[in-house]
């Protein structure tokens, strides 16, 4: 079980470095127009883990099948799980909140899921009441620039929060770009 665990947490992080290089940070001082302005969720919010009714599938991402589950993570927001009959047929069966998460695996009856800066651990043997069994904090560098972005946004600022988007906004005096 510790095996899987720490390939659980080496993928996960593998994960995370690459989105880290995907752009870079530079000094563009003096900037005003229209730019992107990071959404952020306060850190105490974080912990809101727990099951809610079926959600709209809006920006997904990684998807996971366990014997008849289906998992779709929501961008920044959870995972929708269905249950599958077959090819053709299948259930919506709960929505999993995880504030800030980016990225998922399941092993067995545990669940882990980036959120922010930490790993969660969550367990998913009664998929209708799930349980966060464990949250390692600060085990992840989160992206600090708009994924898949080139051009000026506000610089995030941790103290404010997780940042769970980004959103378009007139900016003055930003002194963060991307670069491709």
């Amino acid at each position: 079980m510790k095996l899987a665990y720490y390939l659980i947490y080496i993928a996960l992080a593998f994960y995370t470095g690459l989105s880290l290089a995907a752009c870079t940070k530079e000094p563009a001082e003096g900037f005003s127009g229209t730019g992107l302005r990071p959404v952020y969720l306060p850190v105490s919010e974080l912990s809101n883990v727990g099951n809610l009714p079926e959600q709209a599938l809006e920006q997904t991402g990684t998807i996971f099948l366990q014997d008849s589950l289906f998992f779709i993570l929501e961008q920044k927001k959870g995972i929708h799980v269905y249950f599958v009959k077959d090819s053709l047929n299948f259930d919506y069966l709960t929505f999993i909140k995880i504030p800030a998460i980016s990225d998922f695996t399941v092993s067995g009856t545990r669940l882990y899921a980036d959120s922010w800066k930490d790993l969660l651990t969550i367990d998913i043997s009664n998929i209708l009441q799930v349980k966060l069994l464990n949250r390692q904090t600060d085990v992840f560098s989160p992206l600090l620039s708009p994924p898949l972005y080139n051009g000026i946004f506000e610089c995030v600022d941790e103290s404010r929060g997780a940042v769970v988007g980004w959103e378009t906004a007139e900016l003055e005096t930003v002194s963060c770009r991307t670069l491709n």
